[in-house]
């Protein structure tokens, strides 16, 4: 597949920075965004991405609470009869709240239920950016520029 737009991660970044009051905003909006598109992404693609969205988790997001434990999936090569727990972490920015779900295992697990009454939830649909007819693999690209350049994380 090839890009859309033909511009460079930075420019991609450039541009989307753009249209956001603060830099946190646009990097949690975008990772919101890729994470709802790469489902339809191989299971190599997800994983990248996956590895690149728990960073994000273990900078921005310093609690989760436990949603369930569940079996590996079938290419799990660990022991057998393990779990897996997953759980769902919380970033607020500004008055706008983002969940975010991982593996990884939070510094500090939070009682069940995060608080979501009175929150505004944070995202916005991902049909609402046609103006900026951005693919999966063009957030990817622009998110793992993000995360070299800034991080020195490479996904």
């Amino acid at each position: 597949m090839r890009f859309r737009t033909g511009l460079s991660g930075e420019e991609l970044w450039r541009l989307w920075l753009d249209q956001f009051d603060d830099e946190l905003e646009a990097l949690t909006e975008a990772i919101w965004a890729a994470n709802k598109m790469v489902k339809e992404e191989s299971p190599q693609t997800r994983d990248r991405f996956y590895a690149l969205k728990d960073e994000f988790i273990l900078r921005y997001a310093t609690s989760g609470r436990k949603v369930r434990d569940e079996p590996p999936p079938p290419s799990y090569r660990g022991v057998h009869g393990s779990v897996r727990t997953l759980y769902c972490y919380r970033v607020q920015v500004g008055e706008r709240v983002y969940r975010l779900h991982s593996y990884i295992q939070p510094l500090e697990v939070e009682p069940a239920g995060l608080a979501e009454d009175g929150e505004e939830q944070g995202g916005s649909s991902v049909d609402g950016w046609s103006w900026l007819p951005l693919s999966y693999r063009e957030f990817y690209k622009m998110l793992s520029r993000y995360a070299k350049d800034r991080w020195g994380f490479l996904a």
